[in-house]
């Protein structure tokens, strides 16, 4: 009955093939791009609000995280932790990862500059 229900009917066996994504964090990284940097980052578009979902609604936090997830093949566990974690930060580490990112991008930028 199976056999004839999977041949007559063969959509209802299909799985859904999920994106699977070759990119990968190392979290507790010396780098410092552990996973608390990708909740200071997840955390800050989140609060931009400028994401959002198929339909027109702004993302959550946690599809926004999700995302991330599943983009860098790792899992922030409970993301509200997280979040209380990054804020319970003193205010000088408070943005550690964007504080680095800016530096990063203002240093290419003089470089690049420099090379014209």
């Amino acid at each position: 009955m199976l056999l004839e229900t999977r041949f007559s009917h063969p959509e209802r066996f299909i799985k859904e093939q999920t994106f699977k994504s070759d990119l990968y964090i190392i979290p507790k990284s010396d780098d410092g791009l552990g996973i608390i940097s990708f909740v200071e980052l997840v955390v800050a578009l989140f609060l931009l609000g400028g994401i959002y979902m198929k339909g027109g609604r702004k993302a959550t936090l946690i599809e926004i995280a999700r995302a991330f997830e599943q983009m860098f093949n790792f899992k922030f566990g409970d993301i509200y932790k997280k979040q209380v974690k990054l804020f319970d930060r003193k205010g000088y580490n408070l943005t550690k990862l964007l504080d680095s990112l800016r530096n990063l991008l203002n240093k290419e930028s003089r470089k690049r500059n420099n090379e014209k």
